[in-house]
Protein backbone atom coordinates (compact mmCIF):
# COMPACT_ATOMS: atom_id res chain seq x y z
CA UNK A 1 0.00 0.00 0.00
CA UNK A 2 1.13 3.71 -0.94
CA UNK A 3 1.58 5.41 1.99
CA UNK A 4 2.42 8.82 2.34
CA UNK A 5 3.84 11.18 5.52
CA UNK A 6 1.16 12.68 7.40
CA UNK A 7 0.46 14.56 10.95
CA UNK A 8 1.16 11.86 13.48
CA UNK A 9 -2.09 10.23 15.34
CA UNK A 10 -4.30 11.32 12.43
CA UNK A 11 -7.27 8.78 12.94
CA UNK A 12 -8.99 6.76 10.35
CA UNK A 13 -12.09 8.86 9.18
CA UNK A 14 -14.26 5.19 8.36
CA UNK A 15 -13.08 3.79 11.61
CA UNK A 16 -12.51 7.07 14.28
CA UNK A 17 -10.81 4.89 16.74
CA UNK A 18 -8.23 3.24 14.37
CA UNK A 19 -4.74 5.27 14.31
CA UNK A 20 -4.32 5.91 9.83
CA UNK A 21 -1.00 3.85 8.54
CA UNK A 22 -1.28 5.18 5.43
CA UNK A 23 -3.21 7.21 2.71
CA UNK A 24 -5.55 6.06 -0.32
CA UNK A 25 -3.70 6.02 -3.78
CA UNK A 26 -6.72 7.23 -5.42
CA UNK A 27 -8.16 10.01 -3.57
CA UNK A 28 -5.85 10.12 -0.67
CA UNK A 29 -7.80 9.65 1.94
CA UNK A 30 -5.88 7.82 5.83
CA UNK A 31 -6.63 4.56 5.93
CA UNK A 32 -6.28 2.31 8.75
CA UNK A 33 -5.40 -1.21 8.75
CA UNK A 34 -8.81 -2.20 8.47
CA UNK A 35 -9.65 -0.41 5.33
CA UNK A 36 -6.32 -1.45 4.10
CA UNK A 37 -7.10 -5.41 4.59
CA UNK A 38 -3.55 -5.50 6.42
CA UNK A 39 -1.72 -3.41 3.83
CA UNK A 40 -2.94 -5.52 1.33
CA UNK A 41 -4.93 -2.95 -0.63
CA UNK A 42 -3.84 0.54 -1.77
CA UNK A 43 -7.24 1.51 -2.06
CA UNK A 44 -10.16 2.88 0.62
CA UNK A 45 -13.21 0.51 0.71
CA UNK A 46 -15.33 3.62 -0.51
CA UNK A 47 -13.11 4.35 -3.57
CA UNK A 48 -12.96 -0.08 -3.99
CA UNK A 49 -16.82 -0.16 -3.55
CA UNK A 50 -17.20 2.64 -6.21
CA UNK A 51 -15.24 1.15 -8.18
CA UNK A 52 -16.73 -2.23 -7.75
CA UNK A 53 -13.56 -3.92 -6.69
CA UNK A 54 -15.38 -7.18 -4.89
CA UNK A 55 -17.70 -5.55 -3.61
CA UNK A 56 -20.59 -7.24 -5.72
CA UNK A 57 -18.84 -10.66 -4.30
CA UNK A 58 -21.78 -12.47 -2.68
CA UNK A 59 -19.51 -15.08 -0.37
CA UNK A 60 -17.23 -14.62 2.54
CA UNK A 61 -15.54 -16.99 5.00
CA UNK A 62 -18.99 -17.68 7.08
CA UNK A 63 -21.87 -18.13 4.25
CA UNK A 64 -19.75 -20.14 1.62
CA UNK A 65 -20.12 -23.64 0.80
CA UNK A 66 -18.62 -25.64 -2.25
CA UNK A 67 -22.08 -25.66 -3.93
CA UNK A 68 -23.16 -21.51 -3.45
CA UNK A 69 -19.39 -21.16 -4.95
CA UNK A 70 -20.16 -23.09 -8.20
CA UNK A 71 -23.36 -21.15 -8.64
CA UNK A 72 -21.90 -17.77 -8.61
CA UNK A 73 -18.63 -18.44 -10.56
CA UNK A 74 -21.15 -20.50 -13.06
CA UNK A 75 -22.77 -17.79 -13.17
CA UNK A 76 -20.02 -15.17 -13.88
CA UNK A 77 -18.99 -17.78 -16.46
CA UNK A 78 -21.81 -17.90 -18.24
CA UNK A 79 -21.96 -14.00 -18.42
CA UNK A 80 -18.30 -13.71 -19.92
CA UNK A 81 -17.44 -17.28 -20.80
CA UNK A 82 -16.12 -16.26 -24.54
CA UNK A 83 -13.21 -13.82 -23.52
CA UNK A 84 -12.52 -16.12 -20.59
CA UNK A 85 -11.96 -18.53 -23.02
CA UNK A 86 -9.51 -16.19 -25.04
CA UNK A 87 -7.75 -15.20 -21.80
CA UNK A 88 -7.19 -19.33 -21.40
CA UNK A 89 -5.65 -19.19 -25.08
CA UNK A 90 -3.47 -16.19 -24.73
CA UNK A 91 -2.34 -17.56 -20.82
CA UNK A 92 -1.42 -20.72 -22.74
CA UNK A 93 0.27 -19.33 -25.34
CA UNK A 94 2.45 -17.15 -22.89
CA UNK A 95 3.13 -20.57 -20.73
CA UNK A 96 4.68 -22.30 -24.36
CA UNK A 97 6.65 -18.84 -24.67
CA UNK A 98 8.09 -19.40 -21.78
CA UNK A 99 9.14 -22.69 -22.24
CA UNK A 100 10.73 -21.72 -25.93
CA UNK A 101 12.43 -19.08 -24.36
CA UNK A 102 14.02 -21.27 -21.05
CA UNK A 103 14.78 -23.97 -24.24
CA UNK A 104 16.72 -21.40 -26.36
CA UNK A 105 18.79 -20.55 -23.17
CA UNK A 106 19.28 -24.21 -22.79
CA UNK A 107 20.26 -24.62 -26.42
CA UNK A 108 22.74 -21.63 -25.80
CA UNK A 109 24.22 -23.27 -22.40
CA UNK A 110 24.87 -26.46 -24.28
CA UNK A 111 26.87 -24.82 -27.05
CA UNK A 112 28.61 -22.83 -24.96
CA UNK A 113 32.17 -24.72 -23.08
CA UNK A 114 32.20 -22.60 -20.56
CA UNK A 115 30.47 -23.95 -17.10
CA UNK A 116 30.04 -20.06 -15.83
CA UNK A 117 28.42 -19.22 -19.04
CA UNK A 118 26.00 -22.20 -19.21
CA UNK A 119 25.00 -21.98 -15.70
CA UNK A 120 24.21 -18.15 -15.95
CA UNK A 121 22.11 -19.08 -19.34
CA UNK A 122 20.22 -21.89 -17.96
CA UNK A 123 19.69 -19.45 -14.59
CA UNK A 124 18.59 -16.55 -17.13
CA UNK A 125 16.27 -19.01 -18.87
CA UNK A 126 14.36 -19.82 -15.91
CA UNK A 127 14.19 -16.24 -14.73
CA UNK A 128 12.42 -15.55 -18.07
CA UNK A 129 9.99 -18.35 -18.13
CA UNK A 130 9.09 -17.39 -14.37
CA UNK A 131 8.80 -13.80 -15.57
CA UNK A 132 6.49 -14.56 -18.62
CA UNK A 133 4.36 -17.45 -17.01
CA UNK A 134 3.98 -15.99 -13.30
CA UNK A 135 2.95 -12.78 -14.29
CA UNK A 136 -0.09 -13.64 -16.85
CA UNK A 137 -1.08 -16.38 -14.34
CA UNK A 138 -1.74 -13.43 -12.05
CA UNK A 139 -3.02 -11.48 -14.63
CA UNK A 140 -5.60 -13.79 -15.60
CA UNK A 141 -6.34 -14.89 -11.71
CA UNK A 142 -7.15 -10.52 -11.78
CA UNK A 143 -9.34 -11.00 -14.80
CA UNK A 144 -11.35 -13.83 -12.67
CA UNK A 145 -11.29 -11.74 -9.85
CA UNK A 146 -12.83 -8.45 -11.66
CA UNK A 147 -15.68 -10.79 -13.26
CA UNK A 148 -16.64 -12.57 -10.36
CA UNK A 149 -17.00 -8.91 -8.87
CA UNK A 150 -19.48 -8.26 -11.75
CA UNK A 151 -17.03 -6.23 -14.07
CA UNK A 152 -16.52 -7.13 -17.63
CA UNK A 153 -13.36 -9.37 -18.75
CA UNK A 154 -11.12 -7.09 -19.43
CA UNK A 155 -8.12 -8.96 -21.51
CA UNK A 156 -5.43 -6.13 -20.52
CA UNK A 157 -5.26 -7.33 -17.18
CA UNK A 158 -3.61 -10.44 -18.06
CA UNK A 159 -0.62 -7.87 -18.41
CA UNK A 160 -1.12 -5.67 -15.41
CA UNK A 161 0.75 -7.52 -12.92
CA UNK A 162 4.19 -8.50 -14.42
CA UNK A 163 5.30 -5.76 -10.95
CA UNK A 164 4.22 -8.79 -8.65
CA UNK A 165 6.99 -11.45 -10.69
CA UNK A 166 9.50 -10.72 -7.69
CA UNK A 167 7.12 -11.56 -5.06
CA UNK A 168 5.22 -14.33 -7.42
CA UNK A 169 8.97 -16.07 -6.99
CA UNK A 170 9.96 -15.66 -4.06
CA UNK A 171 6.43 -17.15 -2.65
CA UNK A 172 7.02 -20.34 -4.82
CA UNK A 173 11.13 -20.53 -3.14
CA UNK A 174 9.08 -19.76 0.20
CA UNK A 175 6.48 -22.52 -0.68
CA UNK A 176 9.13 -25.19 -1.81
CA UNK A 177 11.22 -24.54 1.27
CA UNK A 178 8.26 -25.34 3.58
CA UNK A 179 7.55 -28.57 1.46
CA UNK A 180 10.64 -29.98 1.65
CA UNK A 181 10.88 -31.48 5.26
CA UNK A 182 7.09 -32.88 4.39
CA UNK A 183 8.73 -34.55 1.35
CA UNK A 184 11.62 -36.11 2.76
CA UNK A 185 9.69 -37.61 5.31
CA UNK A 186 7.11 -38.90 2.84
CA UNK A 187 10.39 -40.51 1.12
CA UNK A 188 11.89 -41.35 4.54
CA UNK A 189 8.46 -43.41 5.46
CA UNK A 190 7.81 -44.57 1.78
CA UNK A 191 11.29 -46.36 1.36
CA UNK A 192 10.84 -47.83 5.23
CA UNK A 193 7.75 -49.56 4.22
CA UNK A 194 9.05 -51.33 1.49
CA UNK A 195 12.19 -52.67 3.22
CA UNK A 196 9.74 -53.76 5.45
CA UNK A 197 8.09 -55.82 2.70
CA UNK A 198 11.31 -57.86 2.50
CA UNK A 199 10.56 -57.55 -1.41
CA UNK A 200 13.31 -54.99 -1.52
CA UNK A 201 16.48 -53.94 -0.17
CA UNK A 202 18.78 -50.75 1.10
CA UNK A 203 21.49 -52.39 -1.00
CA UNK A 204 19.69 -52.96 -4.41
CA UNK A 205 17.91 -49.24 -4.25
CA UNK A 206 21.24 -47.70 -4.26
CA UNK A 207 22.69 -50.01 -6.43
CA UNK A 208 19.92 -49.19 -9.28
CA UNK A 209 22.02 -45.79 -10.04
CA UNK A 210 25.08 -47.50 -11.21
CA UNK A 211 22.80 -49.71 -13.84
CA UNK A 212 22.25 -49.33 -16.94
CA UNK A 213 18.84 -48.71 -19.10
CA UNK A 214 19.08 -52.17 -20.36
CA UNK A 215 20.37 -53.97 -16.71
CA UNK A 216 17.54 -51.44 -15.04
CA UNK A 217 14.76 -53.17 -16.56
CA UNK A 218 15.84 -56.57 -15.55
CA UNK A 219 16.72 -54.99 -11.80
CA UNK A 220 13.64 -53.84 -11.35
CA UNK A 221 11.01 -56.66 -11.97
CA UNK A 222 12.09 -58.23 -8.46
CA UNK A 223 11.33 -55.67 -6.44
CA UNK A 224 8.51 -54.46 -8.07
CA UNK A 225 6.38 -55.46 -5.01
CA UNK A 226 8.31 -53.37 -2.81
CA UNK A 227 8.15 -50.69 -5.49
CA UNK A 228 4.30 -50.58 -5.46
CA UNK A 229 3.56 -50.59 -1.57
CA UNK A 230 6.71 -47.60 -1.69
CA UNK A 231 4.41 -45.94 -3.98
CA UNK A 232 1.10 -46.23 -2.03
CA UNK A 233 2.41 -45.28 1.09
CA UNK A 234 4.32 -42.15 -0.53
CA UNK A 235 0.85 -40.99 -2.84
CA UNK A 236 -1.27 -41.66 0.95
CA UNK A 237 1.03 -39.66 2.84
CA UNK A 238 1.36 -36.97 0.25
CA UNK A 239 -2.54 -36.68 0.59
CA UNK A 240 -2.94 -36.80 3.55
CA UNK A 241 -1.47 -35.41 6.19
CA UNK A 242 0.92 -33.84 2.82
CA UNK A 243 -2.52 -31.99 1.16
CA UNK A 244 -4.12 -31.06 4.24
CA UNK A 245 -0.93 -29.28 5.67
CA UNK A 246 -0.44 -27.50 2.23
CA UNK A 247 -4.11 -26.89 1.67
CA UNK A 248 -3.25 -23.23 2.49
CA UNK A 249 -0.78 -22.98 -0.73
CA UNK A 250 -3.89 -23.51 -3.37
CA UNK A 251 -4.18 -20.06 -2.56
CA UNK A 252 -0.80 -18.30 -2.77
CA UNK A 253 -1.29 -17.68 -6.47
CA UNK A 254 -4.79 -15.94 -6.05
CA UNK A 255 -3.71 -13.95 -3.07
CA UNK A 256 -0.65 -12.56 -4.89
CA UNK A 257 -3.26 -11.73 -7.64
CA UNK A 258 -5.69 -9.74 -4.96
CA UNK A 259 -2.87 -7.95 -3.24
CA UNK A 260 -1.90 -4.96 -4.80
CA UNK A 261 1.09 -4.77 -3.02
CA UNK A 262 2.20 -8.02 -1.94
CA UNK A 263 5.33 -9.21 0.12
CA UNK A 264 6.37 -12.62 0.52
CA UNK A 265 6.34 -13.42 3.77
CA UNK A 266 3.21 -11.70 4.46
CA UNK A 267 1.00 -13.31 1.74
CA UNK A 268 1.65 -16.78 3.04
CA UNK A 269 1.16 -16.00 6.41
CA UNK A 270 -2.49 -14.55 5.18
CA UNK A 271 -2.83 -18.02 3.08
CA UNK A 272 -2.27 -19.57 6.33
CA UNK A 273 -5.03 -17.06 7.95
CA UNK A 274 -7.83 -17.68 5.43
CA UNK A 275 -7.54 -21.45 5.48
CA UNK A 276 -7.74 -22.30 8.86
CA UNK A 277 -10.78 -24.25 9.16
CA UNK A 278 -11.40 -24.47 5.63
CA UNK A 279 -8.98 -26.85 4.47
CA UNK A 280 -11.34 -29.93 3.92
CA UNK A 281 -13.50 -27.63 2.14
CA UNK A 282 -10.67 -25.94 -0.38
CA UNK A 283 -9.35 -29.58 -1.03
CA UNK A 284 -12.80 -30.58 -2.04
CA UNK A 285 -13.01 -26.88 -4.32
CA UNK A 286 -9.91 -27.78 -6.09
CA UNK A 287 -10.47 -31.39 -6.35
CA UNK A 288 -13.68 -30.80 -8.01
CA UNK A 289 -12.16 -28.21 -10.34
CA UNK A 290 -9.20 -30.66 -10.82
CA UNK A 291 -11.95 -33.18 -12.06
CA UNK A 292 -14.15 -31.09 -14.57
CA UNK A 293 -10.52 -29.93 -16.44
CA UNK A 294 -9.57 -33.76 -16.65
CA UNK A 295 -13.22 -34.53 -18.05
CA UNK A 296 -12.33 -31.25 -20.61
CA UNK A 297 -9.35 -32.91 -21.63
CA UNK A 298 -11.01 -36.34 -22.13
CA UNK A 299 -13.96 -35.07 -24.35
CA UNK A 300 -10.80 -34.44 -27.12
CA UNK A 301 -9.53 -31.42 -25.52
CA UNK A 302 -11.55 -29.20 -27.13
CA UNK A 303 -13.45 -28.58 -23.81
CA UNK A 304 -10.55 -28.02 -21.75
CA UNK A 305 -10.37 -24.36 -22.56
CA UNK A 306 -13.64 -22.98 -20.99
CA UNK A 307 -13.19 -26.15 -18.05
CA UNK A 308 -9.65 -24.09 -17.38
CA UNK A 309 -11.36 -21.25 -17.46
CA UNK A 310 -13.87 -22.30 -14.65
CA UNK A 311 -11.31 -23.91 -12.75
CA UNK A 312 -9.23 -20.39 -12.43
CA UNK A 313 -12.92 -18.54 -11.67
CA UNK A 314 -13.11 -21.26 -8.93
CA UNK A 315 -9.65 -20.47 -7.58
CA UNK A 316 -10.39 -16.80 -7.41
CA UNK A 317 -13.70 -16.73 -5.81
CA UNK A 318 -11.81 -19.13 -3.52
CA UNK A 319 -9.56 -16.69 -2.22
CA UNK A 320 -12.01 -13.99 -2.27
CA UNK A 321 -14.61 -15.81 -0.24
CA UNK A 322 -11.70 -17.15 2.52
CA UNK A 323 -10.18 -13.19 2.31
CA UNK A 324 -13.37 -11.36 3.53
CA UNK A 325 -13.76 -11.85 7.50
CA UNK A 326 -10.28 -13.47 8.04
CA UNK A 327 -8.44 -11.15 9.60
CA UNK A 328 -11.55 -10.72 12.49
CA UNK A 329 -12.39 -13.75 12.48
Amino acid sequence: MAETEFTSGASCPLHPGFEAVGTCARCGNFMCRTCSQGGSQAWCPTCRQREGAGQAFPLNRENWGISGLLDVCWAAFKREWVMLCVGVLIFIAASIAGQVVSQIFSVVAGVVDNVAITVLAILLGTIASYVIQGGVTLGFLRMCMDVLAGQRADLGRLFSQFHKVPAYVGTLFLSFVLMVPLLLLIVIVAVGAGLATGTVSWAELVGLGDLSSSELDSALRPMLPGLAVMGLVAFALYIFPGGWLLAPLILMQPELARTDSPRVVETLRRCFVYARGQRLAMVGTLLLGGLITVVGVFLCCVPVIPATSFLYLLLAGLSLTLSRGAEEA
